[in-house]
């Protein structure tokens, strides 16, 4: 299943890049790996949405240090 899905995300990634082929942006992809099915639903754009509406209000990624309410001069430790 893995498999299969990643072959799929690979695909998309290759018609992205090469601008060819028809993608699966604005569409929610459903396998069935049981039936052998794919099924496609429409995505629509809520109009509510801070990232993607007609005026986004997120434009870029927030300062992870001033997030997380951590000193910039401090080193994260993982």
């Amino acid at each position: 299943m893995p498999g299969q899905v990643g072959l799929i995300q690979a695909t998309e990634a290759i018609k992205l890049i090469l601008k060819k082929g028809k993608s699966l942006i604005g569409q929610f992809l459903i396998y069935n790996s049981l039936e052998m099915e794919f099924k496609l639903f429409p995505i629509k754009k809520s109009p509510s949405c801070p990232l993607c509406n007609e005026e986004p209000k997120i434009k870029e990624l927030a300062d992870y240090h001033e997030a997380c309410g951590l000193d910039s001069r401090s080193q994260a430790t993982v």
